[in-house]
């Protein structure tokens, strides 16, 4: 039966060139995005990144004898020691705010420089406590003045030189003396005196690394894998939608293909071939097929990643470093999914081959008896089930997963799948309910259209259901996406109560800023400091790591109101803790236990646990006495009128604020301008992501709904002539053909809009369960773009595709061999 799969393919290569391109794209979209995934795991930079020329290193110590990085301070008294014993070189850490330069700058002395292996490359080192040396500069920058914003100060320095770039760190170098003068602590001490003799020095109270054990003191200790983070998001979450995607549209062009030879497969019934023989052959044909449109796909994969990589570069997806190199391992992974995608094609289709009998070689009627086979009822009615149980199950037992697009896609997705895969049993009241004004129609025309698209169900079906993927996809992804968004920000107004909101222009709000602020009359201010610390047991041992924001106790209950779950935000003691129920419960924590936090500086706080809050949306909802935190530096501060909590500020404080700005760099914004940055920042990762989840996936998918007219237009070339004998000109035939198509596009956005409600439903029930009134925001723009892009791409096909197929004078069409 191989030989003759091999013969059907030479003489029919035509009808198979449809099932060849779908699964060759297929192929083609798998392959890349697995090898971008593939590109995302590992170390890209193994072995110590900061002190990687360093012979050892003394840092500041936290729970457990962990290393602790910058900006822990290592105790003075350390410091002397180890200087003392022997050369001993003082590293500083610190966030500086270039200007210009990029964000996120870090400050070091020169005299640390080489530790990390930089070198010049243009310029000479500073010297004077006005001079800089910039991190990956160009060289045009040597002699400019730069402004240089750190926590306690702001100045401009001279550019006296620039050094390689390193992928880790945006790193500006000062003086010694300068870099002492902006951060007097010693973040840690690099020396070439022995690791023991180090460690018996200290005596517990710094940790001595050394070797591999540096890369602890690494900004991002991964080796880079940290800074891939979002790049593996967005490749795992398009490696696996690709593959649903693609599965899906094979499975559907493989099955429409084999309806279309129902009457050749009869044939072959006919003249004596077994239902055996008939599965064996269509997979046989599925076979070769897949073997060589995998192939195909595989070839092109590393040449679609180049493009792909560079849009992810310029969108900050991925770091700047980030390459995609050609492995054989993702590629043989794209070729065997293919192949599996093309075999599992054929065999949704072998109960309907097993079914076709010899007399139907003698029908001619294109009325179809049935528009569903049972692998596809048992598939959509089990992604649907599936769809609501897993609604179900986060909703009752983790509604915040509800909250991310990421984590909560798997619902959309099987509610996509499952209506595409039930369209021809929802086609006949949908076609019904959109074509009835046609009932009336004297004109044989929309009579056509109707009885067409009626009758001829998985002609129709096929066509749809690609056009309700790409729809699908997009509405119902994005709808999660910027729901779960704006569920957060409602949450965060629901917490916090401040009319406006003082941003630093450097690294944080200084104190004599603050000072000045707080000088203003009739205005209330709520310094918040975020940061991250560690808490553990007064023995030393670490319970966790938590993000927090550290607020004054009096602003709990009034400016920064979480809602509380146990214990108390009235009164609370000036070492209060309060944790979310999330640390609560996996750390084993309750209301009056304490413990002992470590604060990034290294300093350690006892501290009592006042109340556990509602788990947060965004990552910890955890608050830490203000008091507590010493000399750090305000991330941000609220303020409202003192007549009240959340009273908006009059003419005559806003003026007054805007004085004690001056000239620090920090700048006023209502709490809602705020929270609207906050959260166009936060989406613009999962945006751009978003683009190339559903931009990939709705690419394939038109590519699809192309094919799949054109392998049905194909088809019909007789059902055309016929119409020509009838009387119909070609204008009216193509018309006829473009309006079955417009109409199943507008089937297949009704289609689309049910997985959309669905879906919107099944979250606003999660939702509901973490904020009061959970909104529910639809994607209309881009939905309806796509809708228009999905309808220009199946109209024109279609009209050039029945063009083609009406060439012919309709006496010689009619006549034409199958």
């Amino acid at each position: 039966m191989l030989r003759i799969a091999a013969a059907t393919l030479r003489h029919r290569l035509a009808g198979f060139v449809g099932a060849f391109l779908a699964l060759a794209l297929g192929t083609t979209m798998i392959g890349m995005m697995t090898l971008t995934l593939a590109a995302t795991f590992g170390t890209p930079h193994p072995g110590p990144q900061r002190f990687k020329e360093a012979p050892a290193v003394v840092a500041p110590q936290g729970f457990e004898g962990r290393p602790m990085k910058a900006p822990a301070v290592l105790p003075p008294e350390v410091v002397t020691q180890a200087t003392a014993a022997g050369k001993a070189t003082p590293d500083r850490s610190f966030p500086v705010r270039l200007e210009p330069g990029p964000a996120g700058t870090t400050g070091h002395p020169w005299s640390s420089a080489a530790f990390a292996g930089y070198h010049l490359v243009a310029g000479r080192a500073p010297r004077a406590p006005d001079e800089i040396a910039v991190g990956g500069g160009a060289p045009s920058l040597i002699g400019r003045q730069l402004r240089a914003a750190t926590a306690g100060d702001t100045g401009r320095y001279r550019v006296v030189g620039v050094t390689d770039a390193l992928w880790f760190e945006s790193a500006v170098f000062f003086a010694d003396a300068e870099a002492q003068r902006l951060s007097p602590g010693v973040n840690a001490l690099v020396t070439d005196q022995d690791p023991a003799r180090l460690s018996a020095l200290v005596g517990g109270r710094a940790a001595v690394l050394d070797g591999a054990a540096l890369t602890r003191l690494d900004a991002d200790s991964t080796g880079g894998a940290q800074a891939l983070a979002n790049a593996q998001a967005m490749a795992g979450s398009t490696t696996g939608l690709a593959v649903s995607v693609a599965v899906f549209v094979v499975i559907a062009t493989f099955a429409f293909a084999t309806e279309q030879r129902r009457r050749e497969l009869a044939l072959m019934r006919l003249v004596g071939a077994s239902p055996r023989q008939m599965r064996r052959m269509v997979l046989g044909e599925a076979l070769l097929i897949g073997l060589a449109a995998a192939v195909v796909g595989c070839v092109l994969a590393p040449l679609c990643a180049v493009p792909l990589r560079s849009w992810m570069l310029d969108h900050d997806v991925a770091p700047s470093w980030f390459t995609i190199p050609v492995n054989p391992l993702p590629l043989l992974v794209s070729f065997v999914i293919g192949v599996a995608a093309a075999l599992a094609g054929s065999a949704a289709t072998l109960v309907r081959v097993s079914l076709v009998r010899p007399i139907e070689v003698l029908r001619e009627s294109a009325v179809e008896r049935r528009g569903m086979t049972p692998v596809r009822w048992l598939l959509g009615t089990g992604m649907l089930i599936g769809a609501v149980v897993a609604g179900t199950v986060i909703g009752r037992t983790e509604p915040h997963l509800a909250a991310s697009a990421r984590k909560y896609e798997v619902v959309p997705v099987l509610y996509v799948g499952a209506v595409a895969l039930l369209a021809p049993i929802l086609l006949r009241p949908v076609v019904r309910l959109l074509v009835g004004p046609l009932r009336g129609s004297a004109k044989a025309g929309p009579l056509l259209v109707r009885e067409n698209v009626l009758t001829s169900r998985r002609r129709t079906a096929a066509t749809v259901a690609p056009i309700v993927v790409a729809v699908g996809l997009v509405a119902t992804l994005l709808t999660v996406q910027k729901s779960g968004d704006a569920v957060v920000l409602a949450r965060q107004r629901q917490e916090i109560h401040a009319a406006n909101v003082v941003v630093p222009g450097g690294p944080g709000v200084d104190s004599g800023t603050l000072a000045r602020l707080a000088a203003v009359p009739g205005v209330r201010i709520t310094p918040v400091t975020s940061m991250n610390i560690r808490i553990g047991t007064a023995e030393g041992e670490q319970i966790d790591s938590l993000s927090t924001n550290a607020v004054p106790a009096a602003a709990l209950g009034a400016t920064v109101t979480p809602p509380v779950l146990s214990g108390s935000l009235t009164s609370p003691p000036e070492d209060f803790l309060v944790i979310d129920e999330h640390a609560a419960e996996s750390d084993g924590l309750s209301v009056g236990d304490r413990v002992v936090t470590l604060l990034p500086t290294g300093a350690r706080v006892p501290t009592v646990i006042a109340a556990v809050v509602a788990r947060g949306l965004n990552g910890d909802d955890t608050y830490l006495s203000a008091s507590l935190t010493g000399a750090m530096t305000p991330s941000r501060v609220y303020l409202d009128s003192g007549a009240g909590t959340g009273l908006p500020l009059d003419e005559r404080q806003t003026a007054a604020v805007e004085r004690a700005l001056a000239g620090s760099g920090a700048r006023l914004m209502t709490y809602d301008a705020y929270l609207e940055a906050q959260r166009a920042h936060a989406a613009e990762q999962t945006d751009n992501a978003a683009v190339v989840v559903l931009g990939i996936a709705l690419a394939y998918a038109l590519i699809a709904v192309a094919n799949t007219l054109i392998m049905a237009m194909a088809g019909r070339r007789r059902e055309f002539a016929l119409l020509g004998l009838a009387g119909a000109v070609r204008g009216q035939i193509v018309g006829v053909a473009v309006a079955e198509s417009a109409v199943a596009v507008a089937v297949a956005a009704v289609l689309a809009a049910v997985a959309t409600g669905l879906t919107a439903v099944t979250q606003h029930a999660s939702l509901s369960r973490l904020v009061t009134g959970a909104p529910t925001v639809i994607p209309w723009t881009p939905t309806v773009a796509t809708v228009a892009l999905c309808a220009l791409v199946t109209v024109v096909t279609a009209s050039r595709a029945a063009r083609r197929a009406t060439r012919r004078r309709a006496v010689e069409a009619a006549g034409v061999r199958e």
